[in-house]
């Protein structure tokens, strides 16, 4: 029999969080039906003071997790509801938290492809293509190239994520923009697809054959332009294995996370709830105390949970620890869940709404979003992706650096959860040190 959200469970959240008996005064719960399977519960807790946003989705009905990339490429920032618009999504969250140009810190994946492998350790969250199994964790990212006609298998390490080391080989498309482009130094590769992505159940993976265009050794003009390039740096452990590519062969690229029949991915850290038990402490950090926030959850009966709390303001919402978030996924069935970027980027809309109140009075820009599709998705059934309409005004170049001062300054965003890592010693790349550094300066 599958679980419902009964206003039993739901009243646990006050009791979660006051840590008190007894029942709420003033307490009030709504849910509505607002696709077969999906239903969508605003919750009013006068002891938090909570309002608390809950879409629970049955994966055996006809709706479909997706994700969306701002702006479709990498460097740039885009509001939840623009890309909501965009894609006729049914329901929508804020995704990964944001790096400076507004692209993902975390692995991210649309539609069959890579789009970058992870700026720093982090988690994922993935429903596979069958809509059948989630996943909630750090990912088992690999990535290959392979030559059919002669047997052999390369590795791949990078994928817009910087030049290659001396043992890399590494990959860049479309989506880095010129962000993130092949080393002049190089020896490079450019392919394109002749067919859409597919599920390799054989090695748990994605993959897509693709043609060799051109190989060129430095100094390298050999740029993705709508395809794939494949970069090894001159001088490399490396460089011998792009002779091997020939101009007119076939070579099939593949990647994994290491979780069968996964198309689609979305980052976040840290997660709250592993195999039914909280798996967050509470720590002193301004991360960790009260703040708006948005999560994923998944329980036992195949529902996807999307979790957002409005946070920050007094007599109508104060927010949550970590820790109390996590309880929160508890109380509703939740036994596994990942927190997503928070703080004014806690958004959610249904049905082309917003329901929330963000707490940057305005809606904030982000990185990324999780989508709920009313049907299939149209980028995973046809091999180019279905005209979309027109949509919301963007953020220029000038807004979204004031999107990232929002976002850097945020405790629960970005720059607080950089700033708690960096506090407990993690290593972390330059950009992401930047960010810890200017939240310590606000």
């Amino acid at each position: 029999m599958k679980k419902r959200l009964t206003a039993a469970a739901l009243a646990l959240v006050a009791l979660i969080a006051a840590g008190t008996p007894g029942g709420a005064r003033g307490y009030r719960e709504r849910t509505q039906r607002i696709a077969p399977g999906v239903t969508y519960t605003s919750i009013k807790d006068p002891r938090g003071p909570f309002r608390i946003h809950v879409v629970s989705a049955d994966l055996s009905r006809p709706s479909t997790f997706d994700v969306e990339l701002a702006r479709d490429k990498l460097p740039g920032f885009e509001t939840t509801s623009s890309m909501a618009y965009r894609n006729n999504a049914l329901v929508a969250i804020n995704g990964d938290y944001a790096r400076e140009s507004g692209r993902p810190v975390m692995a991210f994946a649309e539609d069959g492809r890579l789009m970058q492998t992870p700026l720093v350790w982090g988690r994922n969250f993935a429903v596979n293509v069958t809509e059948t199994d989630s996943y909630i964790g750090h990912p088992a990212i690999s990535a290959w190239a392979y030559e059919p006609d002669v047997a052999s298998l390369h590795s791949v390490q990078r994928m817009n994520e910087g030049q290659p080391g001396y043992s890399e080989m590494a990959a860049y498309t479309r989506e880095g923009g010129r962000e993130e482009r092949p080393p002049t130094y190089a020896c490079a590769t450019r392919l394109y697809p002749t067919e859409a992505p597919r599920i390799n159940y054989e090695h748990g993976g994605v993959e897509v054959n693709h043609y060799v265009d051109e190989t060129s050794c430095s100094p390298s003009r050999v740029y993705p332009q709508g395809g794939t390039t494949i970069a090894a740096a001159m001088g490399s452990q490396r460089e011998p294995e792009m002779a091997g590519f020939i101009p007119g062969e076939q070579v099939t690229l593949g990647w994994s996370l290491g979780w069968s029949g996964v198309f689609d991915t979305v980052g976040g850290n840290p997660t709250l709830v592993e195999n039914g038990s909280i798996s967050v402490q509470q720590e002193n950090d301004p991360f960790f105390t009260r703040h708006p926030r948005t999560g994923v959850g998944s329980t036992p009966d195949g529902r996807i949970l999307m979790v957002i709390v409005d946070g920050r303001r007094p007599g109508y919402s104060v927010g949550m620890t970590p820790r109390q978030f996590a309880k929160l996924f508890l109380s509703l069935g939740a036994d596994w869940a990942l927190n997503l970027d928070g703080g004014g980027s806690t958004t959610m809309t249904v049905n082309g709404r917003i329901v929330n109140r963000p707490s940057d009075g305005n809606e904030r820009a982000v990185s990324s979003a999780l989508l709920l599709l009313p049907g299939s998705d149209p980028g995973e059934v046809q091999p180019a992706p279905a005209e979309s309409p027109a949509p919301l005004p963007l953020i220029s170049p000038h807004d979204a650096a004031g999107q990232w001062r929002q976002i850097v300054r945020d405790p629960a965003s970005t720059g607080g959860l950089a700033s708690a890592l960096m506090e407990r010693g993690k290593p972390l790349p330059r950009s992401i040190s930047r960010a810890a550094r200017a939240f310590d300066r606000r």
